[in-house]
């Protein structure tokens, strides 16, 4: 962890739990918590006994499964409707739905994992598995613009630190494979993700920039079904549009 000696190690577990909440909400052992954020089941239990009792975590008494609880969701919609920076990125998602009815991402790069900031989803994409948040980003169409477009040695330091593992049989899980496709979006200006994260999804995604300092902050996408278009058309389709959509975005994203 960057900044180690001025941060809580303790705080820094305990918002781990938290953190794989926002990837599903399909609920959580005190087993699988465990594995997944590497700590053992007697500290797990401590901290989401503490979160139990704040009111950020609730337990489903008939399943013995933990899920997000009202404080978290009060807080999740408390950011989403005053953070300055949702309200900037807002009114050009909403612009780009209202012109081409495609499920529109916003994604902020935080460590090695991205976040969702911002979405509006369309009709044929509502019956998918969405991201919120993902320690993976290699097979999100917003990850993968952002990668495509970090430095260089940044980006292998990134590949060394993730474990690549297939989410459908189409995923890029080869190092020197993804590299490959990560330069292509380079060159092209915007990453593809051609049924990578769920089966029946395809999405397009073009880099955040900041302002400020020229580095890659996250990515923008758009998203639709194989039952609507094809890879190679929703491609011709939208890129260009989404590559613009980025750079306006991108002029508001203060990073």
């Amino acid at each position: 962890m960057k900044g180690k000696d001025n941060a809580s190690e303790t705080l820094a577990k305990g918002l781990r739990i938290l953190d794989i909440f926002g990837v599903e909400d399909a609920g959580f052992t005190l087993s699988q918590i465990s594995g997944r954020v590497g700590l053992n089941k007697t500290s797990v239990y401590r901290y989401v006994n503490t979160f139990r009792e704040l009111g950020y975590l609730r337990r489903d008494e008939r399943t013995g499964l933990y899920h997000l609880g009202v404080r978290s969701l009060s807080l999740a919609h408390a950011i989403m409707e005053k953070s300055e920076m949702v309200q900037q990125v807002k009114p050009f998602v909403e612009e780009a739905y209202r012109k081409h009815g495609v499920h529109v991402d916003v994604g902020i790069v935080a460590g090695d994992a991205i976040y969702l900031i911002y979405r509006h989803e369309s009709k044929d994409t509502q019956v998918f598995r969405s991201f919120s948040y993902s320690s993976e980003p290699y097979y999100l169409a917003t990850g993968k613009a952002a990668m495509a477009f970090m430095d260089s040695g940044e980006l292998r330091q990134l590949l060394d630190r993730l474990d690549l593992s297939a989410k459908t049989e189409k995923t890029i899980v080869d190092r020197e494979e993804l590299l490959a496709e990560l330069k292509r979006a380079q060159e092209k200006g915007y990453s593809v993700n051609n049924e990578e994260f769920v089966p029946g999804l395809i999405a397009i995604g073009a880099p955040l920039f900041s302002l400020r300092t020229g580095r890659v902050v996250g990515g923008v996408s758009f998203d639709s079904t194989t039952d609507q278009y094809s890879m190679k058309e929703f491609e011709a389709r939208f890129s260009g549009y989404l590559v613009e959509l980025a750079k306006k975005i991108s002029a508001v994203v203060s990073l």
